[in-house]
């Protein structure tokens, strides 16, 4: 019984040091989510390793700390897609990474325009000794900015481990509100990569084993369109395919077509994102495939979809699949 309530108290314990307060001060809107497939950029297609959140598409906006920490790195580049960043590190166990700022606190803004000074306008990295310069909680860190690839000022904000080998997602651990505008839509159908219109219940036809069903959904905020949480495949009722991001490891930046279709595309102005819901190549965003154990489906399965956004509300995709 000891052991168990111990157990119980690190996971209360652990749960409520993983909390962040938000990087942007007033009503927190937020853009573009933890996952979202990026196809532009110095480093290749990618996956969006944080959240976006608008600083109603202005630079100079401060962006603040998300919580006590102290100052682990400064990077100084406007080609990288990540621009200008700050790295700061917390006693819950994270570090925290703010990008595409236009300028910087003016607790350390001395040092930059000294490093400036002498390095010039190329790459900088400038690392810090460990709890030497302390930032706390919504204390101003930079300043907004489109430094990198942003197609307009924003708060890109990252949750990483301490040795930065994994990101996590930001809406497990801000919190989020829901527009009211937001809207879930179903904007495409794939099966075996022919393009369809989704229709509640309708039946389609594959050809092979098992099909290969890609879907592009997502919330509409505005003008902006926020990627998945989740996604859930169900066969006549059972379970044989979740995508979750939750985390993204970063040995898996680039490993974006194990989840997304190669026609997707994302380019500032443009996001269309088929996510696949079948395997193609491993991923640890795949939490579940039970693909191989699935032999031939029969020449009619029911097909269920949860698609669950970044508020954790689900949505429930229904429709009919007949081999041809």
């Amino acid at each position: 019984m000891r052991k168990l309530i111990s157990i119980v108290l690190v996971l209360v314990s652990i749960i409520a040091v993983a909390k962040f307060v938000a990087p942007v001060g007033g009503q927190l809107l937020i853009t573009s989510s933890f996952g979202e497939f990026r196809g532009t950029g110095n480093r290749g297609p990618h996956f969006h390793m944080g959240a976006d959140f608008s600083t109603q598409m202005r630079s100079g906006v401060p962006i603040l700390a998300a919580a006590d920490g102290w100052l682990v790195r400064v990077e100084i580049d406007e080609d990288d897609i990540y621009g200008n960043v700050v790295v700061l590190q917390h006693e819950n166990g994270f570090r925290t990474l703010y990008a595409h700022l236009s300028d910087f606190s003016g607790k350390i803004k001395s040092i930059i325009n000294s490093v400036v000074t002498e390095f010039g306008r190329r790459r900088i990295v400038v690392e810090f000794p460990e709890r030497n310069i302390w930032f706390k909680a919504q204390e101003v860190i930079g300043y907004s900015g489109q430094t990198g690839e942003a197609a307009q000022p924003h708060c890109h904000f990252e949750i990483r481990s301490i040795d930065e080998t994994v990101c996590y997602n930001p809406s497990d651990m801000l919190n989020v509100p829901k527009p009211s505008d937001a809207k879930f839509t179903v904007r495409g159908l794939m099966i075996d990569n022919e393009r369809l219109n989704y229709v509640e219940n309708g039946v389609y036809r594959f050809r092979g084993s098992w099909p290969k069903i890609a879907i592009d959904a997502a919330t509409s905020v505005g003008r902006n369109v926020i990627g998945l949480r989740s996604l859930k495949v169900y066969f006549n009722n059972d379970l044989v395919y979740h995508i979750d991001f939750g985390e993204i490891r970063f040995d898996e930046f680039n490993n974006v077509w194990a989840v997304y279709t190669e026609n997707s595309v994302s380019d500032g102005y443009r996001y269309t994102a088929y996510y696949k819901l079948y395997p193609d190549k491993s991923s640890n965003v795949v939490r579940l495939n039970k693909f191989p154990e699935l032999g031939q489906l029969p020449s009619r399965t029911n097909v269920t979809i949860i698609c669950e956004d970044v508020w954790r509300t689900e949505y429930e995709l229904k429709f009919v699949l007949e081999r041809r």
